[in-house]
């Protein structure tokens, strides 16, 4: 399974949901709280690791968008997202790590029951396995949904929104998934054992709502044998003890059958009798047997004292109750009776007249086998030469036949040899072509993929020039609309500007920033033509609003002198103009009556820079 990293989920997308706080993390992946960017509307998205867990979801996830019921959390959408990891969007209810909750209505119900002033009382209990049976049977009737997976961690407890009687709503988040089981889980409480076998039923649901019910009623899970209510609690009915052990039942003819009868039993509790505990006497007869052990140890250590002080015990006692092993001489003795019986069948044979005589008695040479040799034939006896030369021709032929035998099987070898060579040489000329081809191919691959790695650095650098270029076009169309914009603004909150006359007497209330704003001009050229030093004006004073003629004479160049000569230009005879300083297409448009977006159109929206040729006409 891949390992779950929170970290690297926050603020990333599953559809159209940006994961924004962790609210859990779990064996099989992790619960946020995301936002729909279309909707801004709050969801918890629940992200499952790739394995059993993201698979079971999968398989439901469309029967699960199907169910609408108040004690089911309803779920708006699911996909898959990275690595095989799938995801749930739920209805957003309540979690605990939500901020502006009030502590008790964002909790699961092992969390509830934990902070709950003391154990629920038995209306509060029927209410709760009212509402689970209520859902559960609603979700399996209207989805295939497999049993099983029910536990208290998969209950949120909502209040104030619950029933008519006022109590908290129940809500099942993970109805239909598996439960998560580890070693020693203590879920397993609410797990029976044909739901660990791979086969839960809707009587697995009944066994989880029976251990549910234990939990609410007496503040913990059921493990082992069940107590005695009677002994836990006077103030419910004792048919609950009844109810619980029949759900906890692990044979299923013994345990509710079904939702309904299941939910019969909760309304009518107080018909179930009580439940009749046999006292058992198991421990008397355990005791009984420790004590008549220690007596039959202590007899057997002191048998011979007692029997002597109480000659009775002899029959429990015996004195050969152990007996002595055999001594030496009892096993030499039937060795020697063994040894008389042997020796009494040689008597009887020396007893026997003797049979053989000395020339064939061969008793004293041990086991030796008598052949009987033939006797002898008339036939001449062959001589010893000839027998040699004979033996001497048969062993010749012998050593022949086993030379060629010899160079045969040497020959074949040296073939083999040769054979072999031949075929390594072979394979390790394929080996080496294979080789070779791969490496070409290699070659080929690294050559194609510097020659496209290339192609794409280029692309961007193509991309990117000329996205640089479209920004600064759109930066310069930018700033021409802001200095039009700004120069209608200027038009409509103070109207056409007013030449500014060569001296200006002050008034009372005025400011340097006020005339320089009146006429378009620079607070600091003012106080440069008239040699101020502060801000400070009185009603009275005389300003000099232009520069005078011979420092701007030495102060301008060549350049700027001539286009303050052309202040008020004219078109040339081809419907051209050349730019000066200060030019714009809303100042322009106004000398030669046209729109600035006429001559932006006219100009294919060039910027205006000094000494340009724009065209003025059409």
């Amino acid at each position: 399974m891949t390992k779950f990293e929170p970290s690297e989920w926050l603020n990333t997308f599953c559809g159209d949901y940006r994961l924004n706080i962790l609210l859990g993390q779990g064996r099989a992946g992790g619960v946020f709280i995301a936002e729909n960017i279309k909707t801004k509307e709050l969801a918890a998205v629940k992200i499952y690791s790739p394995g059993r867990y993201a698979d079971a979801a999968k398989a439901i996830a469309r029967e699960r968008e199907r169910l609408n019921h108040p004690s089911i959390v309803a779920q708006l959408a699911s996909g898959t997202v990275g690595a095989g990891y799938f995801y749930t969007v739920q209805e957003y209810a309540a979690y605990k790590q939500v901020g502006g909750c009030n502590g008790s209505d964002c909790l699961n119900l092992e969390e509830y029951l934990n902070k709950a002033p003391g154990l629920l009382d038995q209306d509060t209990v029927a209410d709760f396995l009212t509402q689970l049976t209520d859902a559960l049977s609603y979700a399996h009737s209207n989805a295939r949904l497999p049993y099983g997976g029910l536990n208290p961690h998969g209950i949120m407890v909502t209040e104030n929104s619950g029933s008519l009687s006022g109590r908290p709503r129940l809500r099942l988040t993970d109805i239909g998934l598996p439960a998560i089981r580890t070693p020693n889980d203590p879920d397993d409480a609410y797990v029976s054992q044909e739901e660990i076998q791979g086969s839960a039923t809707e009587q697995s649901d009944i066994f989880a709502m029976g251990a549910i019910a234990h939990l609410m009623l007496t503040g913990a899970p059921p493990h082992g044998e069940i107590a005695s209510f009677s002994a836990l609690r006077s103030d419910v009915a004792p048919g609950w003890e009844g109810l619980i052990l029949r759900s906890l039942s692990y044979s299923l003819d013994k345990r509710y059958a079904n939702y309904q009868e299941f939910l019969h039993a909760i309304t009518h509790v107080d018909d179930i009798p009580p439940v009749v505990r046999e006292e058992s006497s198991n421990n008397i007869w355990f005791y009984l047997s420790c004590v008549i052990c220690v007596l039959l140890v202590l007899g057997f250590a002191f048998k011979d004292p007692l029997r002597d002080k109480f000659p009775f015990l002899e029959k429990i006692f015996p004195y050969d109750i152990i007996k002595p092993l055999p001594s030496d001489e009892g096993k030499k003795k039937p060795a020697e009776e063994k040894k008389q019986e042997n020796k009494a069948p040689e008597a009887k044979k020396e007893n026997k007249p003797a049979e053989k005589t000395a020339q064939n008695d061969f008793s004293d040479l041990g086991s030796i086998t008598i052949v009987d040799v033939p006797a002898a034939t008339n036939a001449p006896a062959q001589p010893a030469q000839e027998i040699l030369t004979a033996n001497g021709t048969a062993l010749s032929g012998v050593e022949e036949k086993l030379a060629a035998e010899k160079a045969e099987a040497e020959k074949a070898a040296k073939e083999a040899a040769e054979k072999a060579a031949a075929e390594k040489a072979a394979a390790e000329k394929a080996l080496k072509e294979q080789v070779e081809k791969l490496a070409a191919e290699k070659a080929a691959a690294e050559k194609a993929a510097r020659e496209q790695a290339e192609k794409l650095a280029a692309e961007e650098a193509a991309a990117k020039k000329a996205a640089g270029e479209e920004a600064e076009k759109l930066a310069a169309q930018a700033k021409e609309k802001v200095n039009d914009l700004a120069a209608k603004i200027d038009e409509a909150v103070l109207g056409k500007a007013e030449e500014a006359p060569a001296e200006y007497t002050v008034k009372k209330g005025d400011s340097l920033w006020a005339i320089a704003r009146n006429y378009k001009l620079k607070v600091e050229d003012i106080k440069k033509w008239n040699d101020m030093s502060d801000s400070s004006l009185k009603p009275g004073m005389v300003l000099k609003l232009k520069e005078p003629a011979a420092s701007a004479e030495q102060a301008q160049p060549e350049q700027t002198k001539t286009a303050e000569t052309t202040d008020k230009p004219e078109a040339q005879g081809d419907g051209t103009y050349t730019v000066v300083n200060g030019d714009t297409y809303y100042s322009l448009g106004k000398k030669f009556g046209l729109s600035a977006d006429k001559l932006k159109e006219l100009n294919d929206g060039q910027e205006l820079k000094a000494g340009q040729v724009i065209k003025v006409r059409e």
